[in-house]
């Protein structure tokens, strides 16, 4: 019993790490969408969205800086402004490609990942519940940043 035991903790462990892995991989691949009808930075192909306005009552501001190579001050950005941001990179790393209807794509790098990262921090802490049953039924979101080499 000990025994198979051992060989189904080593198959679990084995099993996380090699999902772990696939979603590393995955991260790293996906473009984003910034619609400016809605304000909103989608993950492409999915119906994963977070609003640019997430972005107001945050005080992670100096992680998105940082990512775009701008200089360490303080930061307080509107969504609009955040927008402009993302289409427009100060370290000029991309050019946002026109979709239409208002829409951009974006490629992944590390600072369009650390923007997700913040909006989507933003909204779990604004709209998870903290008297033990969650509004949001999602877990603490998983970073994106770290799967694309900085």
């Amino acid at each position: 019993m000990l025994r198979r035991m051992k060989y189904f903790t080593t198959g679990l462990l084995l099993l996380l790490l090699l999902s772990g892995c696939s979603t590393a991989g995955r991260f790293g691949s996906e473009n984003y969408i910034v619609d400016l009808r809605w304000q909103r930075y989608c993950i492409d192909g999915g119906a994963d969205c977070r609003s640019f306005s997430l972005i107001g009552p945050s005080y992670r501001e100096q992680w998105i800086a940082d990512a775009f190579g701008m200089p360490e001050q303080y930061y307080s950005w509107t969504g609009d402004e955040l927008v402009a941001l993302v289409l427009n990179p100060p370290d000029g790393s991309y050019q946002p490609e026109p979709i239409g209807g208002g829409q951009y794509r974006v490629p992944p790098t590390f600072a369009t990942h650390v923007v997700w990262d913040v909006l989507a921090m933003e909204y779990y802490l604004l709209y998870r519940n903290d008297n033990g049953s969650q509004a949001v039924q999602e877990p603490w979101p998983q970073p994106r940043r770290f799967s694309v080499p900085q």
